[in-house]
This record gives C-alpha cells, structure tokens and sequence, in this order.
C-alpha cells in the first residue's frame, strides 16, 4: 500500500515553498502548482526520501508520464518544476552530497519535443472596425446593458487583462493632465495585475462614442451614489419584486468570476455572427493596429500594454496573419537590388 507521505520531505517541501514565496516572489497560486508537480513525482516513487534519486528513476518517470498520454506541454512543465526543484535541493544542507547535480538534467524532455511542447497557436483576434460595429449596435436600455457595453468599449481603449477588467476601480480612470489623455491606472493597490506591475494604460485615439460610452457609465454609477473606490464594473442581478415584476439589482461588490465576463463578450460577438475570441485577444488587435503606425507610436502601445520588452509586442502579439504576409509579398517593388 502506497504511502500517504513523508514527514522529511514535506519538510523540505515547506522550506521551498518558502524560499519560493520570499526570494522568488512567486504568487500563492504558483507555489500551489509546484507543489502539486512536486507530488505527484513523489506519489509515482511511493514517497521515498527526495535524497534516493538517479538515472533509472528518472528515466522511469519520464516513461511514466508518457504511457498516460500526457501532453508535451504538461510534461515539459512538470519536468522543469522538478529539475529546479532538485537544483534548490542540491544545494542545501544535507542534500549536497547524496545527489549528483550533473543527472538533474535528465529531467527534460527530447529537443523536438520541447520545441513542439512550447509551440504556440496563431493568436487571432478580430479587426478594429468589427469590434467598432459590435460595440455601436449593443443596447443600453438597462443598467446591465450599459455596464456590459462600457466593459467592452473599454477593453477596445487599452486592453486590459481579465483579471485587471475585473478589479479596475472608479477611482483607477483618471486624465492624465500632461498629455490630457484618459488612462487607466493599473496598480496593484486596486486591482489584480499580473506580476503587480504597475503601469498606465492609455487610451487609444479611437472615435469619441467609443469613450463616451465609459464615461456615461462612470457618471452613472457617481449619481447612484458609488464612491471612487468601488468597482467600475459591479454585480447587476435581476429579481423579482414583490409586484412579481423583474428589476435590477445593482451592489458595488465586483464581479467574481472571470466566466461572467466572458459570457458578456461572447453573447455581444456571437449575436453579430462573429466567433468569439477572448477578451485578452483585444490586446493583440491593439497591437497589430499599432504596429502598421510610427515607431514611437508602437512603443507608446507596447509600454501601455505592459510589456517590459518590445520583442514581447512584436513576436506575442503583433504577428502579421498568414493573408497579411501573403498580400505584402504579392506587392511589387521598385527594384529588385
């Protein structure tokens, strides 16, 4: 019968999770996939002692993960979760001579199969002028209409991540009054933002009934009496009255669960006869529209992204689609040297 742990290694366990939380600074979130990598390595050696470790057992692992038809990406995920788990290993107190840092690297996968695990799919995303339609076309006759309408014309002014759509606070839409633009500033403070950078993320010049569509929602909330730290976007349910009649319901709580705003995309898109895309896939739109403009212009848009690194615009998000490179090249050019 199968352990049901070891008391040494959840010991270890715990002082990586540790070093993991303070010196990495990784979030609750990744420490918890770390640690439900480093498990079911330990379940698969009926948890023996992290210490008994060499090629054989290694090799058999990898095997194992093979024969239940993990997919390559899961796979090479766990094998480096473990591979830097023993490179911690290796190096504390008690653990240095018992294992042999030079067979660690046999936690990996072959080079093809990390090339095709680490492979991403075409990005797609719609066009500007579609998601300009989608967005003029959506009523407004009741407050969850205009709410869910101000959500998406403001996903279409500066991207913003999900879990930042989600968060983004009254008070986080201000005017910057250098450059007199609207922004909205994303601070860890307020909202959930990956990696808690904090950043502004500015509008785009797009046409004024775009922006007017926030703020009239803005003002709407103010004149509820909502204050500038409650949510932009809040909880709207629909009851029945004592009459037996249905209305709205309005709490300044946010909205807790990313699946609710993703049915609010998807039945604005779709009633239109357009797929749905994820609302993160507004980024890459915002993104091959800046690239086509002046360099600067596609800086400003990369750093109001988010990205610390414009390869990260470039390469993740501003890739030409397949139709635009063929049309490129179809053009002819003045000369051939």
């Amino acid at each position: 019968m199968s352990n049901l742990y070891n008391a040494k290694n959840e010991r270890v366990k715990y002082d990586y999770a540790i070093y993991l939380s303070n010196a990495k600074q990784r979030d609750r979130k990744t420490v918890l996939s770390v640690m439900e990598h480093l498990h079911k390595y330990e379940d698969f050696r009926n948890f023996a002692d992290f210490s008994i470790i060499n090629e054989k057992i290694i090799h058999n692992y990898v095997e194992k993960l093979s024969r239940e038809n993990k997919s390559l990406s899961y796979m090479d995920h766990n094998l480096r979760t473990i591979r830097e788990f023993y490179f911690w290993l290796e190096r504390q107190r008690g653990y240095k001579s018992k294992i042999n840092y030079n067979i660690l690297a046999y936690f990996n996968l072959t080079k093809n199969q990390r090339k095709e695990a680490r492979a991403t799919e075409y990005q797609k995303s719609y066009k500007l002028d579609d998601i300009f339609k989608v967005i003029r076309v959506m009523p407004e006759n009741s407050m969850e209409e205009r709410r869910n309408k101000a959500m998406i014309s403001l996903q279409c002014l500066c991207g913003l991540r999900i879990s930042e759509l989600k968060t983004v606070k009254i008070k986080n839409l201000i005017c910057d009054e250098d450059s007199e633009n609207w922004m909205v500033y994303v601070s860890p403070k307020d909202m959930n933002v990956k990696f808690a950078k904090t950043r502004c993320a500015f509008f785009m010049p797009f046409d004024e009934d775009i922006t007017e569509n926030v703020f009239r929602w803005r003002q709407e909330l103010i004149k509820l009496g909502f204050k500038s730290k409650d949510p932009l976007f809040p909880i709207i349910q629909n009851q029945f009255n004592q009459c037996n009649l249905l209305e709205e319901n309005i709490k300044n709580g946010e909205i807790k669960s990313n699946t609710t705003i993703i049915e609010i995309f998807k039945k604005a898109f779709t009633s239109q006869g357009l797929e749905y895309l994820r609302p993160h896939s507004f980024r890459h739109t915002i993104a091959k529209w800046a690239e086509k403009q002046r360099p600067e212009f596609f800086n400003a848009v990369s750093q109001s992204l988010g990205h610390s690194d414009i390869k990260t615009t470039f390469t993740s998000y501003g890739a030409l689609h397949p139709t635009e490179i063929g049309r490129i090249l179809k053009k002819k050019v003045a000369n051939y040297f």
